[in-house]
Parts: C-alpha cells; structure tokens; sequence
C-alpha cells in the first residue's frame, strides 16, 4: 500500500471529481491492427524510482510496475525485485529496480539476427537459472498486433498519487518495449500530490490470444 502525504477533505473531494471527469474523457481503447509476426524479446530494464510526494513499499511497487508492464504487452511471468527495503513491507524512499522479462518485438530482420547472436548467452543464462523454458520461447515467432491501451482506469487502479511512478516508467522503461506514444496526458507538478489521475494512451505490440482466450473472453464480455 502506498503512503502520501494528508490532504484537507476539500481537497480529496476535488481530487475524485476531477478524477471523474479525466477518465470520462478517454479515448476508446481496443482498437487493434492486423496481425504481424513477432518474437519474444528478453531484456533486462533498471531504474531508480524517486518520488517526493508518494512512497511504496517494495512489494507494493513492485505489484504496481508488474500490472503497468502486463498492459503494455509483457509477459506475465516476468520477475521484479527492488533494492533499498530491508523487509519486502517496508516504505523505501529510493528504490532501485530490477525488471527481467520478455516483451514481443516485430520479428524484422534485424530483431531476428539479434535473437540469433543473443543466443549462446541466453542458452548459458537459462542453464545457470534452471529455466530452458525461456529459451525456447524466445526462439518461437506468434502471431502479435498492435492495439490501443489506456493507463488510466479499468483494472489498472491507478490513483492521483501514482503519477510520478507512471511518469518515471514513461522515461525509463516504456521506450525500451514495443510502445507507441498517441496521448501523453502525464502531468505530475513537482512537491505536488496530482490532482487527477495520470493519463496516458499508448499503441502496444500484443501477443494475439489464442482461439481458447478468445472464447474465455467472449464468455465474460456476455
């Protein structure tokens, strides 16, 4: 759980209404392109987070970063480890973190001939690990498309005091992943709660679900 700093009840009522109001005013999100060929591309991504109005614990954050990445396409298995808490609940004022995951990438020639000469070290990697799994994977190619995301609702449960994480993951990491900036509506003021939800909509690189996570979705939408 998060810590921020108290804020006056008129304040928090504003902060809900506004927040109201930011989310009504989405984009639609859904829309998706025709499928591409894409491979999934094994990085090792580090940032320190620092943040002067909102503190996590490790675990806290490291749930929060996991759900933003997920989002935008990540593998759901990805691993993330924070440096700077003594215990996994304790509030860190400056963590660093560790993320380790597969994300697709377009299978062009040049992600393919990267793939190829990454081998040798990802094959040696996976053996001291114990995990062949992810080697195999990332020498498998799917189906993938591009489709629309908004970071701001839904199951997300990004909140006023989020903004700097978002934020800081929009400098440091999303760059990293197959992820189109269309709406940039992060605005965080400095020493400053936000008092509206972060808002950011993105074009991302998506494995295609597969005729069973099709019909499963299918069955809830009804």
């Amino acid at each position: 759980m998060s810590t921020t700093r108290r804020v006056s009840p008129f304040l928090l009522a504003a902060t809900f209404a506004l927040s109201a109001f930011a989310n009504a005013d989405d984009p639609p999100v859904g829309s998706q392109s025709e499928p591409v060929q894409a491979i999934w591309k094994a990085q090792e991504l580090t940032f320190y987070f620092q943040s002067f109005t909102t503190f996590y614990s490790c675990s806290s954050l490291e749930a929060k970063v996991k759900r933003l990445l997920v989002a935008v396409g990540a593998n759901k298995e990805m691993k993330i480890r924070t440096r700077g808490c003594t215990m996994n609940h304790e509030i860190a004022k400056m963590p660093y973190v560790e993320i380790t995951l597969l994300s697709p990438a377009e299978a062009t020639p040049e992600e393919l001939a990267e793939l190829q000469k990454s081998r040798s070290h990802r094959e040696l990697v996976a053996r001291v690990r114990g995990d062949s799994k992810q080697a195999e994977i990332a020498e498998t190619q799917f189906p993938a498309h591009w489709k629309r995301v908004s970071l701001s609702r839904g199951k997300l449960n990004l909140e006023p005091g989020d903004c700097e994480l978002v934020e800081q993951l929009k400098k440091k990491v999303l760059p990293k992943l197959a992820v189109r900036m269309v709406d940039d509506g992060v605005e965080c003021v400095p020493n400053q709660t936000s008092l509206t939800q972060p808002r950011l909509v993105v074009d991302v690189l998506a494995a295609m679900p597969t005729p069973d996570e099709a019909a499963k979705a299918q069955q809830q939408k009804q």
